[in-house]
C-alpha cells in the first residue's frame, strides 16, 4: 500500500472541501493539533489502529484530540477514513494536509531561538518584517534557550540566520583554530 499517496489523496480532498466552505483555517488548525497529539501521544496511532476498537469510539477519541470539537468538513472526513478503514494512514494525512495549506496560501514555517523571552510586540514587529524580506506569510515558532548566552538564532526554511553570541564565540574560535594550523 502507497500511504504516501493515500494519505495526500485523502488530505487534499479535505483541504478542497474545507476550502469550498470556507473552514480551511479551522481545519488547519485542528490538522496541526491532531498532528501534535500523534507525536506526543504514541497511544493514540495505536488506538486507531486496534481493530478492536468501534468505530464510534475511534471518532470520539479524534474529536477529543482535535479539543472536543471539528468542523463539519473535517468531521465528515473522519467519518469516511474511519468507514474505509484507512486509520492506519491518519497521521500522514494530517501532516499531508499541513504542508498542503501552507504550499496553498504560501506560509513559510520558521523557529526563532532568544536567551530570553521576548514581548509579543518585538515579536510582531520581528515577524513583520520577515514577512517584507520573504513575501511570505510567516508561522513562528518561539523558543528561549540560554545555552546562546544573548542575541537569536533565526530558522526560516533552508535560510538560518545566528546572530547569537555563543554562535559569534563560536566563529571566533573557528578563526583562531584554523590561524594556528
Amino acid at each position: 500500500m502507497n500511504t504516501g499517496l493515500i494519505s495526500s489523496r485523502y488530505a487534499d480532498s479535505l483541504l478542497q472541501y474545507a476550502v469550498s466552505l470556507g473552514q480551511q483555517e479551522e481545519v488547519y488548525d485542528k490538522m496541526k493539533l491532531l498532528s501534535e497529539m500523534f507525536m506526543k501521544m504514541p497511544a493514540l496511532r495505536h488506538v486507531m489502529m486496534n481493530p478492536s476498537v468501534l468505530i464510534g469510539d475511534k471518532k470520539k477519541i479524534l474529536v477529543t484530540a482535535c479539543g472536543g470539537s471539528m468542523p463539519s468538513s473535517l468531521s465528515r472526513m473522519i467519518d469516511l477514513i474511519l468507514r474505509n478503514e484507512r486509520e492506519e494512514v491518519l497521521q500522514y494525512i494530517t501532516l499531508r494536509l499541513i504542508d498542503l495549506y501552507r504550499e496553498r496560501f504560501n506560509i513559510q514555517r520558521g523557529k526563532l531561538v532568544t536567551a530570553v523571552a521576548i514581548d509579543g510586540e518585538t515579536e510582531q514587529r520581528l515577524i513583520a518584517r520577515i514577512k517584507k524580506m520573504v513575501k511570505a506569510n510567516v508561522e513562528m515558532e518561539s523558543v528561549v534557550d540560554p545555552e546562546i548566552i544573548g542575541g537569536f538564532v533565526l530558522t526560516l526554511g533552508d535560510f538560518r540566520w545566528d546572530a547569537s553570541i555563543s554562535g559569534e564565540l563560536a566563529r571566533i574560535r573557528n578563526k583562531f583554530q584554523k590561524e594556528q594550523l
